[in-house]
């Protein structure tokens, strides 16, 4: 019997890792996700573990390249979305990411900027990047997304104090910065914990250096 959990992780690499490890140990291995759902088929419990990728700094092509080499290495993969657009056929500006990875695209990467993971639980640590810089690399660009939504909420906040710029009442508009301010919330703290891993990371490499 299939089990639907509809969920969003604004801390969608550790939180959405760490759930869905505990789900794989309550005997549940995911079957396939959407934007906000994810299914799951029963297992033995503990038979299952995953880990996340994030490939929104790539391009659509080198994305699914790196998906396909993944598969190849008998990794089972699933993409999951960081944003919650719902609208087909948009491009959208990414400035965390490289070259034409800065264009998502729906279809294409646009709601694909992570990659699950999974593998059957063989007692090794599920990592896939041990070169410190190659880590370095990720965390700066997981935490770069997260800085580009704290910007972004700033943006829309500060938009609802130009004049004019809304025909709402005075109430609603308070009410707006409030939720505007709470979601701003919810992206700085990865954002913080992102960025004081950098510098740990960071002052890491340099003492082994």
């Amino acid at each position: 019997m299939n089990k639907w959990v509809f969920r969003y992780f604004f801390n969608f690499m550790d939180g959405q890792k760490r759930w869905l490890n505990e789900m794989a140990a309550r005997g549940f291995r995911l079957k396939e996700c959407g934007k906000i759902s994810y299914v799951f088929e029963e297992c033995k419990p503990g038979m299952y573990e995953y880990t996340i990728e994030f490939v929104g700094d790539k391009s659509n092509a080198k994305a699914r390249e790196y998906q396909s080499y993944l598969e190849g290495l008998g990794f089972r993969t699933f993409t999951k979305n960081v944003n919650l657009n719902l609208s087909f056929g948009k491009a959208r500006w990414r400035p965390y990411a490289r070259g034409m990875g800065q264009i998502a695209t729906s279809p294409g990467s646009y709601n694909k900027e992570l990659l699950i993971l999974e593998k059957k639980k063989d007692g090794k640590p599920f990592e896939l990047h041990t070169d410190m810089r190659d880590k370095l690399d990720i965390y700066k660009n997981i935490r770069n997304a997260y800085a580009y939504s704290v910007i972004l909420m700033i943006g829309l906040a500060a938009m609802t104090f130009i004049p004019g710029i809304s025909s709402l009442s005075t109430p609603l508009i308070w009410a707006l910065r409030a939720i505007i301010a709470a979601v701003g919330i919810f992206y700085l703290i990865p954002t913080v914990q992102y960025s004081l891993q950098v510098r740990h990371m960071k002052t890491e490499s340099t003492t082994f250096e």
